[in-house]
């Protein structure tokens, strides 16, 4: 009888013990990264590209994690930013404010940051004035080159956050489950920067991996020109988020 209870205990032991593993072990879900209201990027976003710079032959050229085609949303005033570089690099980080649709004036001086191989973040310090809401604005990574610089850049606006997403967020601690609940409300950049707190140095996690297949789905061409070059990020992009999770 004593024998009997003992293996009884065993089982549901072993049985609770397996079914914790697979949780453990289920990829966590994500939310579909949705924006709705998705404005074009101007041309000022299109000029950036590489001049001088030297082959990089099969390597993924330096790819911001973030739209290029569109204009992102955020609601920080001292946003983080993401990308990848294929090898380790000085990058020098500049965020730009639009004075018009054409014209653009610094924000602050490049910050220099040296880069390992893989995924980097780039943080508009603390310390500098606040980015306002409603504005547009640019950031920009640069890389030195022997004949020039290697440049990309994408638009955002700051946003107010809607009090329905502020509710949500002060019920949660999880940083998986507040990227699920920023993408879904079309807040890339917190969406991914919260995913990145789960995730190993340079790497995106499988979330992040997720969000990054996601955002890129919406990137289209605003001309035919760009068509080609566009295929191309959104290739790199998903090469990215596969090698990277």
């Amino acid at each position: 009888m004593l024998a009997s209870i003992r293996q009884l205990i065993n089982i549901r032991f072993v049985t609770s013990s397996i079914l914790g593993l697979l949780w453990f072990l289920t990829p966590v879900a994500i939310a579909d990264f949705k924006q709705s209201d998705r404005k074009p990027a101007s041309d000022y976003t299109r000029s950036g590209g590489s001049r001088g710079c030297p082959s990089l032959g099969n390597e993924i050229p330096l790819t911001l994690l973030a739209p290029k085609t569109y204009i992102g949303y955020t609601a920080s005033t001292h946003p983080t930013f993401a990308g990848y570089l294929s090898s380790s690099q000085e990058i020098e980080f500049q965020i730009f404010e639009f004075v018009s649709n054409k014209n653009v004036r610094s924000l602050n001086d490049p910050i220099k940051q040296q880069t390992a191989p893989g995924i980097f973040q780039v943080s508009y310090p603390e310390s500098y004035p606040k980015l306002t809401p409603g504005k547009k604005y640019v950031w920009q990574i640069a890389i030195s080159c022997p004949g020039g610089d290697l440049v990309e850049r994408s638009e955002f606006i700051v946003v107010q956050m809607p009090s329905t997403l502020k509710n949500k967020l002060s019920t949660t601690t999880n940083s998986l489950q507040k990227a699920n609940t920023y993408a879904a409300a079309g807040f890339w950049y917190e969406a991914l920067a919260e995913a990145l707190k789960s995730a190993k140095p340079e790497k995106l996690g499988q979330v992040g991996s997720n969000l990054v297949q996601e955002f890129a789905k919406y990137e289209s061409p605003r001309l035919k020109d760009s068509e080609e070059l566009v295929k191309k990020r959104i290739q790199h992009l998903q090469t990215i988020a596969n090698q990277q999770r």
